[in-house]
């Protein structure tokens, strides 16, 4: 039988390693190490921010420095950039939740419909953008605890502009086996936006969540990620 994987985390847009908080202890109390990372292109200083690039080359090392068989969960944006990063072997399964997945040759951004950004995007003239007061809850926390969603919007950070504009130069997921998990009830990215994404990859499970589900059905998501790590094709097998 083959090893447990262990899950890396790649967060959104805005946010950072600290979504993570209660998947991580829901996947460990089931046997699954994670690993998160802290993507350069969202900051606490609007100054020091990275490229989409930037966040690939981390996803990337973060991935060669764990011993055995990975699964990269993207969230979002983090799509994008598990869609940018290069991998080895150790890869097994590519996982995109309620995420971007775009092609090679296409910014992530360029699939949005055409006219205004969505509310939740506010550009700022620094070059970075910010999320707008009151749109944080409706768009990624709607079935969260309200203090909870309390609790993330205020960990909430700015985001490198120049992120938009980054052509995909390869499509990891054209190469390694790929999940899109479809949250039914996101507002940041409706459901029929995910399915213009979720046809592309090898497998499509439906979860019934709104933008955010590490945070407001953390131990269903577990259950849902060590599914899908042992599912399809047989690629991972459960340790005996």
């Amino acid at each position: 039988m083959r090893e447990v994987p262990t899950f890396l985390l790649v967060h959104g847009s805005w946010h950072g390693p600290w979504c993570w908080d209660l998947l991580r202890p829901a996947l460990e109390r089931r046997g699954y190490q994670s690993v998160t990372v802290d993507l350069p292109s969202c900051s606490t200083d609007p100054a020091r921010l990275g490229t989409l690039a930037d966040d690939a080359r981390i996803v990337s090392e973060a991935a060669a420095a764990i011993s055995g068989d990975v699964v990269i969960v993207g969230h979002s944006y983090g799509g994008a950039v598990i869609s940018e990063a290069s991998y080895g072997p150790k890869a097994k399964r590519l996982v995109y939740l309620g995420a971007f997945m775009p092609d090679t040759g296409r910014t992530f951004v360029s699939y949005l419909p055409p006219g205004d950004l969505p509310p939740y995007v506010g550009l700022r003239d620094d070059g970075s953008s910010a999320v707008p007061d009151g749109q944080s809850v409706p768009a990624f926390y709607a079935d969260c605890d309200p203090a909870l969603a309390a609790w993330a919007t205020g960990q909430l950070r700015y985001q490198s502009q120049s992120i938009f504009g980054h052509p995909i130069t390869q499509a990891a997921w054209r190469s390694i086996p790929s999940t899109y998990l479809l949250l039914t009830q996101d507002n940041a990215l409706p459901p029929d936006f995910q399915r213009m994404f979720a046809v592309q990859a090898d497998e499509v499970r439906e979860f019934a969540s709104s933008h955010s589900p590490f945070l407001s059905r953390p131990d269903d998501l577990a259950e849902l990620l060590i599914s899908v790590a042992h599912g399809r094709n047989g690629l991972l097998q459960r340790a005996s």
